[in-house]
């Protein structure tokens, strides 16, 4: 494991402190907390994360209002990817060198965080709970944290799952190619090899398609039964009316990559019957616990809209970093905080997240997968957290 950034950092800040009289990490002012954030606001995931900086300002905004962490209020900076990675690497160098963020927290798709956690490690931010599921995203552990279960369990766990209600299966997929389809695939891949399964049919398609009738055509014409999707949200409606189109009705299961609201809502009735794999759960106005109700009722009042899937992880993120700043306290520093969230637990709380505990080995928060099905236009779990 290759030396923490901080250490980098610390020696500038011991002679910057007897000058400037404050804490020379970025990010950090007697009175403000800057934490940035990089989103799709113009591609394909932008429906997603228009979700997520509303999670994320909900839980700002109740801090902020409360006082701040310490005196301090918190202040997020956005900065659009548009789902590109060249775009990325532009938003992150802006983050980092003439933002001078303290952290980058939630940002959007597995790729986008893989392709700029260099930028910020080298800058000495803290890279916080992106919206991407890779190993990458928190081994080797160093100045980045997940929680969103890798791909890679996700596909173990897919196998395990269906595997174990009917075994009989034709396996087949379709995956994005890229880091998420490469992941699925390769945790797919381990689990079917013990119980002497195999893929029968491999699709992929490029980032932002809208046309799959040549991969659908071939998985028909192949007999898949069972297709497993790495696929994003407007890519699994595309996926599924193009299934019906042609008459092919295999059981489709995807991942968290598709697990949200917005599935019935922009599918419909093509819809019904998915199966999908998840670390955060999709909160209704009229189910679960009070408490989460209660907060599915916030939101809407704050927002004019249901929340879904990505709001709750958007709240989620900044929840857990508040929690770790208040910890920490007034004497705030990178190298405190890490170490704080290095020793921490989050229990499950109101909006359903598996117990989030992380070390100075382990900063993945947890592997607790569960699987649901889409019916009558919800998602209904069908297994409870599970180790992959």
């Amino acid at each position: 494991m290759s030396q923490p950034r901080w250490h980098l950092f610390a020696a500038v800040a011991l002679t910057l402190v007897p000058l400037c009289g404050m804490a020379a990490d970025p990010g950090i002012t007697k009175d403000e907390i800057r934490i940035g954030t990089i989103q799709d606001l113009s591609g394909p995931l932008a429906a997603y994360s228009k979700e997520t900086l509303n999670g994320m300002n909900m839980r700002i905004g109740e801090s902020n209002a409360a006082g701040g962490v310490a005196g301090r209020k918190i202040k997020l900076l956005v900065e659009d990817s548009g789902y590109d990675t060249k775009k990325a690497m532009l938003a992150a160098q802006k983050l980092s060198q003439s933002d001078g963020i303290f952290a980058v927290a939630g940002s959007m798709g597995t790729t986008i965080a893989l392709t700029t956690e260099q930028v910020f490690m080298d800058a000495g931010v803290v890279n916080l709970f992106p919206l991407g599921s890779a190993r990458g995203l928190y081994e080797p552990p160093e100045m980045k944290f997940a929680f969103s279960v890798p791909y890679f369990q996700q596909g173990k766990a897919i196998v395990k799952a269906l595997n174990a209600s009917h075994a009989d299966r034709k396996w087949c997929s379709l995956v994005q190619d890229d880091d998420l389809g490469s992941e699925l695939m390769a945790g797919v891949d381990a689990a079917m090899k013990p119980i002497g399964k195999t893929i029968g049919e491999r699709t992929t398609y490029k980032r932002g398609a809208t046309d799959f009738s040549s991969q659908v055509a071939r998985l028909k014409g192949a007999g898949c039964d069972t297709v497993v999707l790495g696929t994003t949200l407007r890519e699994t409606v595309g996926t599924l009316n193009e299934a019906k189109k042609i008459g092919f009705a295999p059981q489709f299961v995807a991942t968290s990559a598709a697990y949200t609201h917005l599935l019935a809502k922009l599918g419909g009735p093509v819809a019904e019957g998915l199966l999908a794999s998840h670390s955060a759960t999709q909160p209704y106005a009229d189910e679960g616990p009070a408490q989460a109700r209660a907060w599915f009722a916030a939101y809407k009042a704050k927002y004019n809209e249901d929340p879904g899937q990505f709001a709750v992880m958007g709240y989620g993120i900044m929840d857990w970093t508040i929690k770790t700043l208040e910890k920490v306290g007034p004497n705030l520093t990178t190298k405190r905080f890490v170490e704080t969230l290095e020793s921490s637990s989050f229990p499950r709380d109101k909006l359903g997240f598996d117990t989030m505990t992380f070390t100075k080995t382990k900063h993945l928060g947890s592997e607790g997968v569960r699987v649901s099905q889409m019916k009558n236009g919800k998602w209904l779990p069908i297994t409870d957290f599970v180790a992959p």
